[in-house]
């Protein structure tokens, strides 16, 4: 999480758009959208906001230039506060939402919507956002289900399935086919060879980089040209896994005769899969099916302090993997008494805890009352002097009303009517004053509201959490649990049980919530019981999955 932003520190932009040329020519839902964020800023003292107008632009994608100008701004630093009248003014598209979201994430920039009552600089603001995320990954994944049937279809074909054009073939569009090029196979064919020759990616990318070769490059259909890029270790890895170069096509695990010609023989091609298996044994990868650890930077030892690393075992082609103390790794500090712990099952009693917040929200529900206690309270407090001086507007208004009808009455009398206009205007000063310090209150009690963490926002984020996790990948797994969790610690028992085994218990602490300790918490019997998982040491490296 970045930095909490000072007051003084705030460059602000004000991001307005109305969809229709009709809209745009009346400018009065602009003007009222300009009012009410100036407003804002006011109240929060915030004098350094720049006004970006978006007049007659649909929110169905990004190619708005007063959109563009900003996100350029804060690329470059300009902007680290975006403020909206309402979300949908950046965009109607929730994966579009999603990645705009992520660059404010990644850049420090705060985001605040007036209408939906979120300020992404409070923990009511990031859970909401944090709910939107989790539904966009939904909607990515029922996109997903809806097209696998056809590209599973096409590859059983032997069809490409699309994407960038693959280096060593050209499109013909007459027939609707890809044919070798002549002049890229060599280079191929050199990429092949030369990782033959160096077993290395890194070796690989600097020869071919150092002989003028480039990636791909091609003309889209709108005719700008694209490609052309120097070839990296993640470029080349890719290019020699790819089985497309020996006349297949692969979708997901399963590969399929193609309809295009092989430009690199089968044995050039196993060979050099060897090596890359070889290299990749070697490696502790987290971000793979088999490699993945899901806790990777979340854990932390209760014992010792330190942050615990990853690592495996491999026995009898089986590999078995685990959480270290780091303070292990270091000869000169006193050796850990917790050392090692299994990785599938501490993941799996974390996983089992978040879901649990999901079917019991009384564990929430408690935290969050004593986090906020104090903005509640104040937040009573406004509005009860809200509707105090609500009230008294009305006894100035009823009494205006009064004066009104007298001067209705004895206007002739020219005696009482200086006295009754004074008396007029001071009653409108009044009302004016009122009027603009209940404004001012409302925006008040709105921002403390804003700080104020919703039970019902996390319930919502962890039901969703409980509804999809087992169907995600493990990339998606990895992404959403380092989304809720900021960080775990685990304890174990010194002493041996009655049992005669140890017990290991995790203390979570969530982005959105103060830190939860399962074993203290009397709130759910069945969530302080199931902290009771861990065997004794001497078992932890027998169970790999």
């Amino acid at each position: 999480m970045m930095p909490e932003i000072l007051d003084i520190d705030r460059l602000v932009a004000l991001y307005l758009r109305v969809s229709t040329s009709n809209q745009a020519e009346e400018g009065e839902s602009l003007d009222e959208q300009v009012q009410k964020l100036k407003k804002y800023c006011s109240y929060k003292g915030w004098k350094n906001y720049t006004i970006y107008r978006e007049e007659g632009f649909s929110g169905k994608d990004l190619k708005r230039p007063a959109f563009q100008q900003m996100m350029s701004d804060i690329q470059r630093s300009k902007i680290n506060t975006v403020i909206v009248k309402k979300i949908d003014r950046l965009s109607r598209s929730i994966i579009d939402f999603e990645n705009i979201y992520k660059l404010f994430d990644q850049t420090g920039v705060d985001l605040i919507s007036l209408q939906e009552n979120f300020d992404t600089s409070t923990a009511i603001g990031r859970g909401v956002i944090r709910v939107v995320l989790v539904f966009a990954q939904l909607e990515r994944e029922q996109t997903s289900e809806r097209t696998i049937d056809v590209m599973a279809y096409r590859a059983k074909q032997g069809l490409f399935n699309g994407g960038h054009p693959r280096l060593g073939y050209d499109n013909d569009y007459e027939n609707k086919a890809l044919v070798p090029s002549k002049t890229e196979i060599p280079v191929v064919k050199e990429i092949f060879e030369t990782y033959l020759k160096t077993g290395s990616l890194s070796q690989t990318a600097t020869q071919l980089n150092a002989k003028g070769h480039r990636m791909k490059s091609w003309t889209t259909l709108e005719g700008q040209k694209s490609g052309g890029a120097k070839f990296q270790k993640t470029n080349v890895s890719r290019i020699l896994k790819d089985p497309f170069f020996i006349g297949k096509v692969k979708y997901k695990t399963s590969i399929y005769p193609g309809q295009h010609k092989a430009i690199i023989s089968e044995d050039l091609f196993s060979s050099v899969q060897a090596i890359l298996e070889d290299n990749n044994a070697t490696k502790t990868g987290y971000r793979t099916s088999n490699n993945m650890f899901y806790l990777k930077g979340l854990i932390f030892c209760g014992a010792c302090h330190s942050a615990m690393s990853t690592a495996y075992t491999e026995s009898k082609g089986r590999k078995y993997f685990y959480y270290r103390c780091t303070v292990n790794n270091d000869a000169s500090k006193n050796h850990c008494r917790i050392g090692n712990i299994n990785a599938r099952q501490v993941e799996s009693l974390v996983v089992d805890e978040l879901k649990f917040l999901g079917k019991d929200p009384r564990i929430i529900d408690g935290v969050v009352e004593n986090a906020t206690k104090d903005q509640r309270v104040k937040a009573t407090v406004l509005r009860a002097k809200k509707k105090t001086m609500q009230d008294k507007l009305v006894l100035i208004d009823k009494k205006a009303k009064n004066i009104l009808g007298a001067l209705g009455e004895d206007g002739k009398k020219s005696s009482q009517t200086g006295y009754i206009l004074k008396e007029l205007g001071g009653l409108d000063l009044q009302a004016t004053q009122l009027r603009e310090e209940i404004e001012m209150m409302e925006i008040e009690i709105n921002d403390l509201e804003n700080k104020i963490v919703s039970a019902e926002v996390i319930r919502d984020n962890f039901k969703v959490f409980k509804d999809v996790y087992d169907n995600l990948a493990p990339d998606e797994k990895y992404d959403i649990l380092h989304l809720l969790i900021k960080k775990v610690v685990y304890f174990e028992d010194a002493e041996l049980g009655t049992n005669g085994k140890k017990t290991g218990k995790i203390k979570m602490d969530l982005w959105e919530l103060p830190p939860i300790n399962p074993s203290k918490s009397n709130s759910a019997k069945g969530f302080a019981e199931s902290t009771n998982w861990l065997p004794e040491q001497d078992l932890n490296l027998r169970h790999g999955d």
